[in-house]
């Protein structure tokens, strides 16, 4: 009985000292917004991949999908402490820059520099005889005021209605309070779909297209250094293997061709946060108009 115990407390001795390798578990927490679905599932997907390419390097991790809607304003509080969510893809900004980490790899490949137009149907025959962005001027836009295309409409003196409220936005339009609402090609025709019941008059104008150059950026806490780290890492990975390209065409590729950019005149509007920041991954972006 003696060298029973003797034998164990030996082996648990030696175990103990025993190398031994072990990984902590990065908690990434995905804010999605619940405004488009095929957004959120595009979102989810590339943060997922990301991590996933890099469990060698990395190991284990857990994501949490936030599925919460919340105004700029609280999304930048929230993921600054780090509690509720800790990572978001948002379009790149001076605001963001300097409060978070900044992944300066573009997750949509640039596709956001693309804006249709949803307008009330009796005004498509204005819409037809517009060619510049000059043009476009006179006629009013409706944007909510936290978005970034609000920030650089209004540089340029295009006239605007502004709101605090999405939803409502598309409701105004109905109504015929404003001329005509931009949303990107992988958001417009969910929304619309989605809200077909209640905007009977609202319709995709079918001959313009607005470039403002604007990249989605994935930001991350300044508490989760790590996590930045790992994802910059494998946001890196997947552009160049060009598994980025082929997520975005599984979830956006209906949109882009019922977009038809080619067939659209494009309206160029200048973007002044991309005449000191330039994309290192300029040559993956789907369109260079």
């Amino acid at each position: 009985m003696r060298i029973r115990i003797i034998i164990r407390k030996l082996l648990i001795v030696f175990l103990a000292l025993l190398p031994c390798k072990s990984y902590s578990v990065d908690i990434i927490k995905l804010q999605l917004q619940q405004l488009s679905q095929n957004k959120a599932a595009h979102n989810k997907e590339v943060i997922q991949r990301a991590l996933e390419i890099t469990e060698p390097e990395y190991g284990p991790f857990k994501l949490e999908v936030v599925k919460i809607t919340m105004s700029g304003n609280r999304m930048l509080k929230s993921s600054l402490e780090g509690k509720l969510i800790n990572t978001v893809i948002v379009p790149a900004n001076e605001r963001w820059d300097k409060q978070h980490i900044v992944i300066r790899i573009p997750v949509r490949l640039g596709l956001l520099s693309y804006r249709l137009l949803l307008v009330n149907k009796v005004d498509l025959p204005k819409f037809e005889k517009i060619t510049t962005s000059q043009e476009l001027k006179s006629l009013t836009a409706g944007l909510t005021n936290y978005w970034e295309t609000t920030k650089i409409l209004k540089q340029y003196d295009f006239k605007m209605v502004e709101t605090g409220h999405f939803n409502g936005i598309f409701l105004m339009l109905n109504k015929h309070r404003f001329d005509y609402l931009l949303r990107g090609i992988y958001e417009i025709y969910d929304e619309l779909d989605s809200r077909q019941a209640l905007l009977k008059d609202v319709v995709v104008e079918p001959t313009l297209a607005l470039n403002i150059p604007m990249l989605s950026y994935v930001y991350v806490s300044p508490t989760e250094p790590r996590i930045a780290k790992r994802l910059e890492s494998g946001l890196h990975q997947l552009i160049v293997n060009g598994e980025l390209r082929k997520i975005l065409y599984k979830h956006y590729a209906i949109d882009i061709n019922r977009a038809n950019l080619k067939g659209r005149k494009i309206l160029k509007v200048e973007n002044s946060y991309y005449n000191q920041e330039k994309s290192n991954y300029s040559e993956y972006l789907l369109y260079t108009h």
